[in-house]
């Protein structure tokens, strides 16, 4: 006997991610309510549940639910590596968003696939749908990926990028144009030099700006840079070449640029001093409140027993490519009592975890635990920035 019993809540999931794939734009809770029959409750804890594992993703501050880059894990030769890679892009994104749409685009079966993207807030934008595939040479994209081939393969997916690798080796960018739009693209690496992944940044082409393109090109290239930090890159060479560019004179950063540096996130280097009397240098994370720096400091630390011994400190912050930015502070250090930590130790540790894991970090519980640990702050008696070649 044939056996025909279903199941209702796996019908309702599989209705959904139907519905979703046939709305590029999203939906809204109130618009998948008007077409699916479920109840309210019973749709936001699928909604939920589908969100937690990345089978959907909310597009934008609307609300609006689309299909996420779980689904595309699920193709057997590539389920390796796309959640580190899509919080790494979607932290960037929520840190230091871009004026346009940006997509994360990761390649297989010679098409380029776009696994998340963070919309442009301006009315009219590019619009892309997370799971949309092109051939893998049609592409800004593509381009930056294939680049960081073997010949052979080049030659077999895209002949016509002969002609343009050096630029792109040379730049570290592709850009694209069509009637309507300009796509330019910048890889991301784990290693710093070979491709796993692009950022493409879309802009309807009655708003591109040739002389702001260069500005633009320079902020995509930033933040690939920095997603490959945030993947574990120690530095960012694509192809191994140095980008084109001017690194332009050794500076002091100004005030403003000073603050803005401190608001990325950067690994921090604390040096103090031992018992000893030899230094002591630990990376650590760090919180900027405009005027400090915070770090949370773990159980049996050692660093923490060296500064309550002699406060006195130094930290460095610094980007380890173009355009060389990097701050220097002298400082005392201070481990503060839970009531004058703002929102207290927990909050801290949350907060650490927000800035460099992302917002789903500061949930685990593991990076809330508090016995143990302190809080230590630090308040410049000198702070000075850089920007350039050369050392103070």
């Amino acid at each position: 006997m044939e056996y025909a019993k279903q199941v209702p809540a796996a019908d309702r999931t599989l209705n959904l991610l139907e519905l979703l794939a046939t709305a590029p734009e999203g939906l809204t809770a109130a618009e998948i309510l008007t077409q699916q029959e479920i109840s309210r409750s019973a749709l936001f804890a699928l909604l939920n549940t589908l969100k937690s594992r990345n089978y959907i993703i909310q597009l934008d501050q609307r609300g609006r639910y689309s299909l996420g880059p779980a689904l595309w894990a699920l193709i057997p030769d590539r389920q390796q590596g796309l959640r580190p890679l899509i919080e790494a892009f979607d932290t960037e994104m929520s840190l230091n968003p871009l004026p346009e749409t940006v997509t994360l685009v990761w390649v297989n079966n010679l098409q380029t696939i776009i696994l998340a993207q963070h919309p442009s807030p301006q009315p009219v934008r590019a619009v892309y749908q997370p799971g949309e595939r092109q051939p893998l040479g049609q592409t800004a994209a593509g381009h930056v990926l294939v680049a960081g081939e073997s010949p052979g393969y080049i030659e077999k997916v895209a002949p016509e990028l002969h002609g343009r690798l050096h630029q792109i080796h040379n730049q570290g960018v592709s850009q694209t144009k069509t009637a309507d739009l300009v796509e330019i693209a910048a890889p991301v690496t784990l290693d710093g030099v070979n491709p796993i992944a692009a950022i493409m940044i879309g802009i309807p082409r009655y708003r591109y700006d040739g002389e702001r393109s260069q500005e633009l090109v320079n902020e995509l290239r930033q933040a690939a840079a920095r997603v490959s930090y945030r993947l574990g890159a120690a530095t960012y060479q694509p192809y191994g070449w140095a980008a084109v560019g001017s690194i332009g004179p050794t500076r002091e950063l100004t005030k403003a640029e000073l603050n803005d540096f401190l608001q990325g996130a950067w690994g921090a280097r604390l040096a103090c001093i031992r018992r000893d009397g030899t230094p002591h240098v630990v990376p650590l994370w760090y919180d900027w409140d405009g005027r400090s720096l915070w770090l949370a400091a773990s159980p049996g630390a050692f660093w923490k027993e060296y500064i309550l011994t002699n406060p006195r400190v130094s930290l460095s912050i610094d980007e380890p490519w173009p355009p060389l930015r990097r701050v220097f502070v002298s400082s005392t250090a201070k481990i503060m009592p839970e009531d004058q930590i703002p929102g207290g130790l927990a909050a801290l540790r949350q907060r650490l975890a927000a800035r460099y894991l992302g917002e789903d970090a500061a949930h685990l519980p593991e990076l809330q635990e508090t016995d143990g640990w302190s809080a230590v702050r630090i308040w410049p008696d000198k702070i000075s920035g850089r920007q350039g070649l050369g050392e103070r």
